[in-house]
């Protein structure tokens, strides 16, 4: 644990004494025992988990998924929106007891605060939920993404063999790049004949690549396989979404 942390762990114990010691302070000859335990349990409360959305990390920048920002907001606004009533609670309590000399019941306070907890409990599982999703989405976008990638990759590869083979037509030069400047407008897809033709893209650019070792050669097995990926690329561009 570095200095930074022994430091706020320090202020977070101090700030704790300072509520403890405010309501014994302060306490006054009116508020009875458990109701006096009870404000200081509560308030304690409050005090933790404010300190620890502030203490845990907002964004965390080794995750891709950015998943916190989806719960970010909602969290803070469960959080604020419980303290809110938690704190009021007491503040009409000791109010009605203080100057309107009217004590709750210390069951009803107990129901309220119990009332507030599950409201904030439920807001975070809400707030878990939130971040869960973005997280769920951002995979689903990776997979669906997967196949474009390992096209442009082995388009990159059959480009780099371009390079070092040496008389390739200008026609052939000319559609191949064609063809991987355009893969950025294919958009990522779930659906199974997406998935199938990206395969069969990869497997068709492979097989080009193989034959252009001795274009001369295999001059029309290349152009049969450029045809078809022309084609594949056409079937591939037109699906837009799962």
């Amino acid at each position: 644990m570095n200095s930074k942390n022994i430091f706020l762990w320090l202020l977070l114990f101090l700030g704790q004494a300072l509520i403890i010691a405010g309501f014994i302070l302060f306490r006054g000859e009116r508020i009875p025992d458990n109701i006096f335990v009870l404000n200081t349990v509560i308030s304690s409360f409050v005090y933790w988990v404010l300190f620890l959305n502030y203490r845990i990390p907002w964004i965390d920048l080794k995750d891709k998924s950015q998943k916190q920002i989806g719960a970010l907001g909602i969290t803070w606004f469960v959080t604020l929106f419980y303290a809110a009533l938690a704190i009021g609670t007491m503040l009409v309590n000791l109010i009605s007891i203080n100057v309107v000399s009217f004590n709750y019941s210390f069951n009803i306070q107990i129901i309220l605060h119990g009332v507030w907890l599950f409201l904030f409990s439920l807001g975070m599982w809400y707030s878990r939920h939130s971040s869960d999703k973005v997280q769920a989405v951002h995979q689903e976008q990776t997979k669906n993404r997967s196949g474009i990638n390992d096209m442009k990759a082995i388009m990159r590869e059959l480009k780099n063999k371009m390079n070092s083979s040496a008389g390739l037509p200008e026609d052939f030069i000319r559609r191949i790049n064609t063809l991987e400047e355009n893969l950025r407008f294919i958009s990522p897809s779930a659906n199974q004949e997406a998935h199938d033709l990206e395969t069969s893209f990869i497997a068709t650019v492979g097989d080009i690549g193989f034959a252009i070792s001795d274009y001369s050669m295999n001059a029309e097995r290349i152009e049969n396989n450029l045809k078809n990926l022309e084609r594949i690329y056409q079937n591939r561009k037109s699906i837009y979404s799962s």
